[in-house]
C-alpha cells in the first residue's frame, strides 16, 4: 500500500536508499509477519524470532549504523533519524514488540557509531558480532519511579544504577533494575548512572558474571520483548565502555529513543487503519444494505481515524528531519529538539491511543478478537504510552524548556 497518497509525509527529505530500505522493510513485514499471524499469534519461537533473524541480520537492520568499511550499513551520521523514522514505522506495523526492540539497539548504537563523537574502540571491537550472522539485542536502562536508589537523580528521577571509578574502570552496580525491554536475553545494557553529578551512560556486556537476570515478566504487550529485572553485582567495566557523560548529550540519546518510538506507533496506526479499511470494505449494516463506512456516524469517526493517523506520521518525519540537521536546529539533546521529541512521542502515542480506541468502537467485539489483530496493537501501544517516558515526567521536561523552570 502507499501510504504517501494516504497519509503523505515530505518525501524530499528522504533518500532514495531510505525508501528502498523502507519498501524492503515492507516486503519483510507482509511476508514474514503479517501473513503468519493468523496462525502463530504471537508465538516468540514460530513466528517472532524467526522474523526478527531475517530483519535484524539478512536484510541487516542490525548493522545499519555501522560504517561500511566494518561491514555495516553506513548511515553513520545524524540523517540516519530519518531513514529508521521510515524504517521502523514498517517494523512497527509488522510488529510493535520488534520496532521496540529496535528502537532500543538503535538508540544505544547511536552512541557508538554516529559521530563526531563515535566509540571507535567499541566500534571495532563488536563489529564482528554486530555484523555477523546472529540476533543482538540491546535494552536501555534508564531513570526510574519506584527505585530504592540513593543519591541524585536526573531530573529528580532516581538512577536505577550507580557507577565507580576504579583506576581506569568503572564499576557499576544495581539491584532489580528494570530495563526498557529484554531485560531476560539482551545483548547488551546501555546503563544510566551518575558521575559526578552529570548523567553517564555505560555499556554492560550481558554475559558478565556479575550481571543476573531475574524471572521474565508477565506482561499484556510486546510479545517479542522478553523483560525482566536485572542486577549488576559490582560489574567491573573498561573506560571504554563508559559511552557518554553529561547532560546534553544524555538528553540527546533519549531523543533519539523518543522519535524512534513515535515511529513505531506510526507503524502501529498504520496496521489498525488496514484493519478498519478491510472492515468498512466488506461489512454491511444489516437490513439496509449500506456498506459500513458509508453510514454518516462511522465515516465521521473513520474521519477522525484518518486524521490522528496522518498527523501522527506527519509529527513523527518532522522531528526527526529535526533530529537529523544539528547544524539548522541543534543537538538533539539541546532543550528545543529533546523537548520537541519528547512532545511529538507523547501526542503521536496518545493519539495513536485515540485512534484505536475509535476503531475498536466501531467494531464492536470483532475489536477484541485475536484474530482481528487490533487488540494486539492496542495492547502494545499502551505499554509503550506508559513505560517509555512517564507522563508527569515529560510534562516536566516539556514545561523545563517551554517556561524555564529551574527548580524541577
Amino acid at each position: 500500500m502507499d501510504y504517501q497518497e494516504l497519509f503523505p509525509v515530505p518525501v524530499e527529505w528522504l533518500e532514495e536508499a531510505d525508501v528502498s530500505m523502507a519498501s524492503t522493510v515492507a516486503g519483510w513485514a507482509d511476508a514474514e509477519v503479517m501473513a503468519g499471524r493468523l496462525e502463530h499469534h504471537e508465538d516468540y519461537d514460530t513466528l517472532l524470532f524467526p522474523a526478527m533473524r531475517k530483519l535484524f541480520c539478512d536484510i541487516g537492520l542490525q548493522s545499519a549504523l555501522y560504517p561500511d568499511e566494518l561491514g555495516g550499513g553506513g548511515l553513520d551520521n545524524p540523517t540516519a533519524a530519518l531513514t529508521l523514522a521510515a524504517v521502523l514505522e514498517q517494523v512497527g506495523r509488522a510488529d510493535t514488540g520488534i520496532a521496540f526492540l529496535l528502537a532500543n539497539w538503535y538508540a544505544l548504537t547511536s552512541v557508538i557509531a554516529i559521530g563526531p563523537d563515535r566509540n571507535k574502540t567499541l566500534l571495532k571491537g563488536s563489529a564482528e558480532a554486530v555484523c555477523g550472522p546472529n540476533v543482538m539485542l540491546a535494552s536501555l536502562v534508564l531513570p526510574a519511579y519506584g527505585t530504592d536508589a540513593e543519591g541524585e537523580g536526573f531530573y529528580g528521577l532516581p538512577y536505577q544504577a550507580t557507577a565507580k571509578k576504579d583506576g581506569d574502570s568503572w564499576v557499576l552496580s544495581a539491584t532489580e533494575a528494570r530495563p526498557q525491554c529484554a531485560g531476560s536475553n539482551a545483548t547488551f545494557f546501555a546503563v544510566a548512572a551518575s558521575v559526578d553529578g552529570m548523567p553517564a551512560l555505560f555499556l554492560v556486556p550481558a554475559q558478565a558474571a556479575s550481571v543476573k537476570a531475574g524471572e521474565p515478566f508477565k506482561k499484556a504487550g510486546l510479545a517479542a520483548s522478553v523483560n525482566a529485572e536485572v542486577s549488576l553485582e559490582n560489574v567491573k567495566l573498561p573506560a571504554a565502555h563508559l559511552l557518554l557523560a553529561g547532560e546534553e548529550r544524555f538528553r540527546g540519546v533519549l531523543a533519539w529513543y523518543y522519535e524512534m518510538c513515535s515511529a513505531v506507533c506510526s507503524g502501529a496506526l498504520l496496521a489498525s487503519y488496514e484493519i478498519l479499511k478491510e472492515w468498512g470494505d466488506t461489512r454491511v449494516i444489516k437490513g439496509k444494505g449500506q456498506v459500513f463506512k458509508e453510514n454518516p456516524l462511522v465515516a465521521s469517526l473513520m474521519g477522525e481515524i484518518g486524521a490522528k493517523t496522518g498527523l501522527a506520521r506527519l509529527l513523527t518525519y518532522n522531528v526527526a528531519r529535526m533530529i537529523s540537521q544539528p547544524g539548522t536546529y541543534g543537538p538533539a539533546g539541546g532543550g528545543p529538539v529533546f523537548a520537541t521529541a519528547t512532545a511529538v512521542f507523547r501526542h503521536v502515542a496518545r493519539t495513536a491511543m485515540e485512534a484505536m480506541d475509535s476503531t475498536m468502537e466501531l467494531m464492536g467485539s470483532a475489536g477484541y478478537a485475536t484474530e482481528w489483530n487490533l487488540e494486539r496493537y492496542w495492547r502494545d501501544v499502551k505499554t509503550l504510552e506508559t513505560y517509555v517516558v512517564p507522563e508527569t515526567v515529560a510534562q516536566t521536561d516539556m514545561a523545563r524548556h517551554y517556561f524555564g523552570l529551574k527548580k524541577l
